[in-house]
């Protein structure tokens, strides 16, 4: 997938939904940026197939975030987008470069060498991503609903939330569905219920939190932990 003649790649970051994700330089401007390119003509067919089971990311979502972010001046603890626009049927979302990884990678690279994060490392990160989604539901009315620690970036000591291409408002009920990932779903999510997007936002972020301490997920199988958090279950 190559972008418009726009950018100078300078590497390729990793995969994306549907696309990839490229460290570029603009023109006359030597601060290297991240674009995602996304393939609208490959979401638009994931998207009919997942219809019946689960819903699954939307990149006009994540465009409309990046608006939202944007005019309302951003958050340090949120990536910051820049600009975006449609070429040959792909989305292109120019961001701020995040390039000292994300937590799960900080957390793996802990654990290869047989130790976790302390305490009082992780409370510093975790007061970071807690004050960014703040931003998210009280300024800008938006359910993250894929929080977990692969979409958090860390940029020069600071932690960003990226990703928003499930997210949806903050202010209203969501019909029941899977959405994100399982290991940090709500009890209610995986229960196939109605629920209130925010507050699974704040299961995900205690997920992260468990993880980030232990190096393990709460409960390896979601159903099971269904079980587990069910008003009839004898062992808690």
């Amino acid at each position: 997938m190559n972008p418009p003649p726009l950018f100078r790649v300078r590497r390729r970051l990793g995969d994306a939904l549907y696309g990839e994700v490229l460290e570029c330089e603009l023109p006359g401007d030597d601060e290297p940026v991240a674009v995602k390119c996304i393939s609208l003509t490959r979401a638009a067919e994931a998207r009919v197939r997942a219809r019946a089971t689960r819903e699954i990311d939307n990149p006009l979502q994540e465009q409309r975030v990046a608006e939202l972010i944007m005019a309302n001046g951003g958050h340090r603890n949120v990536v910051q987008p820049l600009f975006h626009f449609t070429h040959d049927r792909r989305l292109y979302l120019v961001n701020e470069l995040c390039g000292d990884g994300d937590l799960h990678s900080l957390v793996a690279a802990r654990m290869s060498v047989s130790s976790l994060l302390e305490e009082h490392e992780v409370l510093p990160l975790m007061r970071q991503v807690l004050e960014g989604v703040n931003y998210l539901h009280s300024t800008l009315g938006v359910a993250h609903r894929d929080l977990s620690l692969e979409n958090v970036l860390l940029s020069r000591g600071a932690c960003k939330i990226t990703d928003f291409g499930l997210s949806t408002s903050a202010r209203s009920m969501c019909e029941a569905g899977q959405v994100g990932k399982e290991y940090y779903m709500a009890p209610e999510i995986v229960a196939g219920e109605r629920y209130d997007p925010t507050l699974a936002d704040v299961w995900s972020l205690g997920i992260m939190w468990f993880i980030m301490l232990t190096g393990s997920p709460l409960l390896l199988r979601p159903k099971v932990r269904l079980e587990l958090l069910s008003p009839t279950a004898s062992v808690l």
